[in-house]
């Protein structure tokens, strides 16, 4: 885990530039540039924003009170995009990249990183379109997230990237031995996706659901929208169990993905 950590801590500078390039080549010769990170979680807000705020809204009303649908569910749907992408783009980076792994000075850890990095400026550069829809709501008479609650949305970020980090530098380590696992991610966070609270809140679940709730909360990315949900749309700051929630799945998540590509890191290069 603290081999891991300090490898990313050393060659920060690199890690900084491949980044920067990742972003550029991405985006080389298109006319809307960075402004395509933002077609995918839109037209899927879009999509669910029809389905179940407007065909079943009678269903999930309950939670949100009479605040806009889309803007509930857009405060979760974009760090899942976050977290989901960089999970399945960093489970394929090493082997996309194996010419570099089987240079002896290359930190293979860097690249699942750049996935991340690059990830989260893409959901950097969608903040301002939530929140600049978010301040529009509340000045009509809606809901919407506080300023002060606002102010605590970095520390949320903050404390999810070493999730998303130990995710992807695991899955990567994985893939190169098991070149299954990425099909396995991609149904995995299918159904992790309808039981993670990002569609509907968690009171929801009551009467006969009730024992969905659990599976629900027991889900470890549900603290995380939660936090988001609060900060951005209901304008209120986090409970401290929620805060501890995130900090110790962060922690484990990490700590797991770290000790098992640290386990592989010797056959990577063959096996890549």
């Amino acid at each position: 885990m603290f081999r891991v950590a300090l490898q990313l801590l050393r060659f920060r500078g690199l890690l900084a530039t491949l980044t920067a390039r990742e972003l550029k080549a991405r985006y080389r010769g298109s006319v809307l540039g960075f402004l395509w990170s933002l077609a995918n979680p839109l037209l899927l807000l879009a999509v669910y924003s029809f389905v179940f705020g407007v065909l079943f809204k009678p269903a999930r009303g309950q939670g949100i009170g009479d605040g806009p649908y889309a803007l509930f569910v857009v405060s979760g749907l974009f760090p899942w995009v976050w977290l989901s992408t960089s999970t399945l783009e960093g489970s394929m980076s090493l082997i996309a990249n194996s010419g570099l792994i089987r240079k002896a000075v290359f930190p293979a850890e860097i690249l699942p990183l750049v996935v991340v990095l690059s990830n989260l400026v893409h959901l950097l550069l969608a903040l301002p379109v939530i929140l600049g829809a978010l301040v529009v709501n509340r000045m009509l008479g809606g809901v919407g997230g506080g300023a002060v609650s606002v102010l605590f949305l970095p520390l949320v970020l903050l404390l999810q990237l070493p999730l998303v980090a130990g995710l992807a530098v695991g899955t990567s380590a994985l893939t190169v031995h098991f070149k299954d696992v990425r099909d396995l991610l991609a149904n995995l966070f299918t159904l992790l996706f309808f039981l993670t609270p990002i569609l509907y809140h968690l009171d929801f679940f009551g009467g006969a659901f009730a024992p969905m709730r659990w599976a629900v909360r027991l889900n470890p990315f549900t603290p995380f929208t939660q936090a988001y949900q609060d900060v951005l749309f209901f304008g209120r700051i986090p409970e401290p169990f929620l805060w501890g929630q995130m900090l110790l799945v962060s922690l484990v998540f990490w700590s797991l993905g770290a000790a098992l590509f640290d386990r592989l890191r010797e056959t990577l290069a063959e096996a890549a």
